[in-house]
């Protein structure tokens, strides 16, 4: 208990109040109990107002503003009396949202057995009450945890702020990369367990069960951040979301934009989607099926990587119908797929499934542009890995197929396979594959 009361006090926010608050400690190690809780409650009023001026001078927030105003003139009206201490607490509380229910109650609390040990009683045989070690050390870490080591924005109502700020910073940044190190700065640094829950339940429902106008311009950086919380405390999230599954399971699945962030979603941490009610993989196999960029991402469909690999194949691929245009795709990858696809396959072992996808997305081009748009982004960063049976497939059948030999860039493309085409196959490729070379 000791252990973790010094690392609270090391976790006080704002400076002053940590100064302050070795007074109180120093009270607590002589058994100073008395004058520890008293010590205790004027810090708590300290730091009350070092939050209220953070949040109006640094976030410009406008009921701070007005309650250290009205605190002013009620000092002012009456120099002497206390009675601001007890308007302090709460407007803190009702006003500017600055306490949790249960924060709020450990403060009363807390001001009650201050009075206790700062006011005599004359009809007690205890003039000054005398507060235990115990009772002492269970008020200085109610107060450390519920207030003392919170970040001001933090112990108000946590999400509208937090909103607030991605909405404003939503242009801001070029990269995710550089939008994680500033929340990481500015807000995850001081998210507790409970904090995190909170955020991620309410994101959740803002990118993915909500269509109003403020919901869809904020979307895409939205589901960022949603992105970057659940990467950052994934362990946490994940048993989270076991604990609460009705909640994770709706979303909006008519919304496109949402059921392809849905979607990404799952696909970027699969193990969630065993999680899901059986009505949502339901619908979510239903949405699917006729959306091809969808289909490239549900993995998470499929036994394992190498079925999904396959089933793309046959999804995707088809015969032609002229003789110089023997095969046709239904859907040409995009980089990004690739780039996936290649992805999943490498953390799954399933790279020569892979690679047999890309030889085959190639010779099945349709068209002499889509033959060299195949060739750069499926054979050319892969074919140094391909196997003697990928590489002789693949030549055997772009060498029949006029859309992959006949194109523009095709014998300069096709150049380029060939030293790795003799060294797998014989000097004899130039003159069995022709058409290529």
């Amino acid at each position: 208990m000791e252990h973790n009361l010094a690392e609270l006090v090391e976790g006080i926010y704002h400076q002053k109040t940590k100064e302050y608050f070795e007074e109180v400690l120093s009270s607590y190690e002589h058994q100073n109990y008395r004058s520890a809780v008293v010590m205790l409650y004027t810090v708590v009023i300290c730091d009350l107002i070092f939050k209220l001026n953070d949040l109006k001078d640094i976030h410009n927030d406008l009921k701070a503003k007005k309650i250290l105003e009205d605190l002013e003139a009620d000092k002012e009206d009456n120099p002497v009396s206390p009675d601001w201490e007890n308007n302090l607490i709460e407007k803190a509380f009702k006003e500017a949202k600055l306490l949790e229910n249960d924060v709020y109650t450990h403060i009363t609390t807390l001001k009650r057995y201050r009075n206790l040990s700062g006011h005599p009683v004359l009809n007690s045989i205890e003039i000054l009450h005398r507060p235990n070690k115990e009772l002492v050390q269970s008020l200085m870490i109610n107060m450390l945890e519920g207030l003392l080591t919170k970040h001001p924005l933090f112990t108000k109502n946590v999400f509208a702020p937090f909103m607030v700020e991605i909405e404003r910073i939503k242009n801001d940044f070029s990269t995710e990369e550089r939008l994680e190190i500033y929340l990481e700065s500015k807000f995850l640094v001081h998210f507790n367990k409970e904090v995190v829950e909170y955020i991620f339940k309410h994101l959740w429902k803002i990118v993915f069960k909500s269509d109003g106008e403020r919901e869809n311009k904020n979307r895409n950086v939205n589901y960022k951040v949603l992105l970057i919380i659940y990467k950052r405390y994934e362990e946490t999230l994940f048993e989270f979301i076991k604990k609460e599954i009705a909640h994770f399971s709706d979303f909006m699945d008519e919304n496109s934009n949402i059921l392809g962030k849905f979607v990404d979603f799952i696909s970027k941490y699969p193990d969630v989607y065993p999680l899901l009610k059986e009505h949502t993989r339901q619908i979510l196999t239903n949405r699917i099926k006729n959306k091809k960029q969808l289909i490239v991402k549900s993995y998470f469909l499929s036994d394992s990587i190498s079925t999904h690999l396959r089933k793309l194949d046959t999804e995707f691929h088809t015969t032609g119908d002229f003789y110089n245009q023997p095969y046709a795709h239904y859907h040409i990858f995009e980089k990004i797929e690739i780039e996936f696809l290649f992805n999943i396959s490498r953390r799954n072992e399933a790279l020569p499934e892979f690679y047999d996808l890309m030889v085959s997305h190639y010779y099945h081009s349709g068209q002499y542009n889509t033959a060299d748009y195949t060739f750069d982004h499926c054979i050319s960063p892969y074919f140094k890995e391909f196997s003697k049976e990928q590489l002789e497939v693949l030549l055997h059948e772009a060498n029949s197929n006029p859309q992959c030999y006949e194109g523009r860039f095709a014998k300069s493309n096709h150049k380029q396979l060939l030293e790795t085409a003799k060294s797998l196959l014989g000097d004899d490729v130039e003159e069995k594959y022709k058409n290529l070379f």
